[in-house]
C-alpha cells in the first residue's frame, strides 16, 4: 500500500497526551482530535479496538489531513487504520487515494474520525495542510470550483474526455441541468452529484437527464464524452422539482388511493394532499429501506392568494421504511385542509421501472387500512385474550399507543410510562384486522395485527 508521509508530521514537535483520556470509544463519545498534533499508541496491548474523535479543518480551502503511522519495527503495510466520515453512519470523506489514511477535509465541515490501531505509533497531524489551488482546483472532486448562485448561468466548457468538479449550494432539492441555448447538452456524458452534508450520498446522471440533488452543499462532476467537447450552463430543473422551497402548491395534489411515483434516488421529495372530506387518513411511503416519511401541514398565509403558503413542521409525524412500507395514520383532518407529505430517501430501490418508489394516501372505509403494509422494523405487537402487548423503542418517550379498525376508527389507546420498553393494555374488540400505531416524540411506527 502506498503511504502518504505528510510533511507537517515530520516537522511537528508533539507531546503525546495521556493515553486513556483523549478519545471516545463510540461515535457518541467522540472527543476533539488532540490539539497537540496527534494521537500516540505506545503499544498495541493497551490500544482500544476503536478510538473516536471529531475534527474540523481551520483552513479556508480544501486541506490534506491524515497519517502514515511511525512504526519502524513492522516494514509491511498495516492497511487502512484511519476512517473519516461526515457523521455517524454517513459517507466517508474524500481520500487522496482509495484505501489510504490520507484525507481531504472541506472548509468548516466537522468530521467524525475512527482509528483502529493495527500497529503502534503516532497517528494524525494537526492542523491540516491547504492544497494548492493551481494543482488541484476543478480537477479533483476533493477540490471543486466554488460556484455562487450568481454564477450558475455562466457558460462553461469541457474538452473531450475532460472532467471538471464544482461545488454548488442549492436552496432546495432539485435536478441539475446542463442546458445551452435552451437544449440539453448531450456531449456531457456523465454527471456525478455528491451530497457533502450528513449523511451524504451520490446520484448519477447525464446531459440528457441530470442527477437529482438534496438541498445544501453538493460537489458535482461534469464529464464530456471522449470524442466531443461540451459547452453548457449549470442550472436547475425548477419546474420538475416543486417543493417546500419552490412553489409547492403549483404542483398537483396527491390523489386519494393513487400511487404517485417519485425519483429512485438519494433525494428529498415534498408533496401535498388536499383533504377531500372530514376523517382519518393513512399516508404510505413505498421506498428504499431507511427512507423517512414525514407528515406535516401546509398553512395558507394569504386568503387572496391560493399559492401563498408556508410548510409547517411544528407537529411533525415520522416513520421509516423498514422491511415494509412506512405508514402514518392521521385523524381529525377536515375537508379542504392541506397536508404536507415528504419522502426523505438515503438510498435507492434499484429495481428499475418495475418497482419505483411512491407515495399514497388511503382513507378508512375507502380501500381499507387492512390492505396496506406497515413499517414494523422495530415494533413488536402481540394480541391475545383481550390484551395487547407492545414493544417499541419509542415507548421510552412516554408515547401513546393507539389501535384503529379497518374503518380508521380508534378503538383503544394507552400511554406508556417514561422509560418504558414495553406496554400491556386492554384490547376488547371483535375479530378482525387492526392497525397499532405508536406515536413517539417526532416519529411514529405502526404494525398490522389480526385478532381472532
Amino acid at each position: 500500500m502506498k503511504k502518504f508521509l505528510l510533511p507537517a508530521i515530520a516537522a511537528c514537535v508533539c507531546v503525546a497526551p495521556a493515553f486513556g483520556q483523549v478519545y471516545g470509544t463510540t461515535p457518541e463519545t467522540a472527543k476533539p482530535f488532540p490539539a497537540a498534533g496527534g494521537w500516540f499508541v505506545p503499544t498495541l496491548e493497551d490500544a482500544p479496538a476503536e478510538a473516536w474523535f471529531t475534527i474540523t479543518s481551520p483552513q479556508a480551502t480544501p486541506a490534506l489531513w491524515g497519517d502514515a503511522p511511525s512504526d519502524y519495527t513492522n516494514p509491511e503495510p498495516a492497511g487502512q487504520q484511519i476512517f473519516v466520515y461526515l457523521c455517524d453512519g454517513g459517507q466517508q470523506a474524500f481520500q487522496m487515494a482509495e484505501g489510504t489514511d490520507a484525507y481531504v477535509l472541506m472548509p468548516g465541515q466537522e468530521y467524525l474520525v475512527k482509528i483502529t490501531p493495527k500497529v503502534a505509533g503516532f497517528f494524525g497531524m494537526n492542523p491540516a495542510n491547504p492544497l494548492p489551488a493551481a494543482r488541484f482546483e476543478g480537477k479533483e472532486k476533493y477540490y471543486p470550483i466554488a460556484v455562487s448562485s450568481e454564477e450558475f448561468g455562466q457558460t462553461r466548457t469541457l474538452e473531450a474526455g475532460e472532467t471538471k468538479w464544482f461545488e454548488l449550494t442549492v436552496p432546495y432539492a432539485t435536478q441539475i441541468t446542463t442546458n445551452y441555448m435552451m437544449s440539453p447538452v448531450l456531449a456531457v456524458e456523465k454527471i456525478e452529484a455528491i451530497h457533502i452534508e450528513c449523511p451524504g450520498g451520490t446520484n448519477l446522471g447525464s446531459g440528457l437527464m441530470g442527477p437529482y440533488v438534496k438541498a445544501g452543499k453538493n460537489v458535482i462532476g461534469f464529464t464530456a464524452s471522449a470524442d466531443a467537447s461540451a459547452t453548457f450552463q449549470i442550472g436547475y430543473n425548477a419546474m420538475l422539482t416543486l417543493n417546500c422551497g419552490n412553489n409547492l402548491l403549483r404542483g398537483q395534489s396527491l390523489t386519494l388511493d393513487a400511487k404517485t411515483t417519485y425519483p429512485d434516488a438519494y433525494y428529498t421529495v415534498d408533496r401535498y394532499f388536499t383533504v377531500p372530506e372530514d376523517g382519518t387518513y393513512t399516508f404510505i411511503n413505498h421506498g428504499a429501506k431507511g427512507t423517512i416519511l414525514n407528515v406535516g401541514k401546509v398553512k395558507m398565509t394569504d386568503p387572496d392568494n391560493q399559492y401563498a403558503y408556508e410548510c409547517d413542521w411544528s407537529d411533525i409525524q415520522s416513520a421509516t421504511v423498514g422491511n415494509d412500507d412506512a405508514t402514518i395514520v392521521v385523524s381529525g383532518l377536515t375537508a379542504g385542509e392541506k397536508v404536507l407529505v415528504q419522502s426523505d430517501a438515503f438510498g435507492v430501490i434499484g429495481e428499475g421501472s418495475d418497482n419505483l418508489p411512491y407515495l399514497m394516501v388511503v382513507k378508512g372505509g375507502s380501500t381499507g387500512i387492512s390492505d396496506i403494509k406497515a413499517d414494523n422494523s422495530t415494533l413488536k405487537v402481540n394480541a391475545a385474550n383481550g390484551r395487547l402487548n407492545v414493544e417499541s423503542v419509542l415507548l421510552a418517550s412516554g408515547a401513546e399507543v393507539a389501535v384503529y379498525d379497518i374503518m380508521a376508527r380508534k378503538v383503544a389507546s394507552a400511554v406508556a410510562a417514561e422509560g418504558a420498553e414495553s406496554l400491556e393494555m386492554s384490547l376488547d374488540v371483535t375479530s378482525g384486522v387492526y392497525v397499532v400505531v405508536v406515536y413517539g416524540k417526532g416519529s411514529s411506527e405502526s404494525a398490522k395485527i389480526t385478532v381472532k
